[in-house]
């Protein structure tokens, strides 16, 4: 039961963060440049490597402009995603790059 939940929630996350990076040309651009090398486990590790210092950057700053204890909140909800998220995320990038060099 554990696996089928964090398997849902690595999922949710995935779908969440490809809505808005799919959406954003520059990004975009980024990740199908990125998917060009073939590697999705470079991919995967170099996209979680970005979020996990996102997610650093965003609660320092919950921290200093907001509170310690919002920053704590902020923290736990971005911050240990893990690999499978991010495993998710850069099959889908390079399911989109090799359609786009197909088509």
């Amino acid at each position: 039961m554990e696996t089928d939940t964090r398997a849902i929630i690595a999922q949710q996350f995935a779908d969440e963060w490809l809505l808005v990076a799919m959406n954003d040309y520059d990004h975009y651009s980024y990740l199908m440049e990125e998917a060009s090398n073939g590697d999705t486990i470079a991919l995967s590790d170099k996209l979680r490597e970005e979020w996990e210092t996102l997610a650093e950057q965003v609660t320092e700053l919950v921290s200093e402009h907001i509170s310690p204890e919002a920053s704590l909140f902020i923290g736990q909800w971005l911050q240990g995603q893990g690999s499978l998220p991010f495993d998710l995320i850069a099959r889908e990038v390079m399911a989109t790059k090799k359609e786009q060099v197909s088509a």
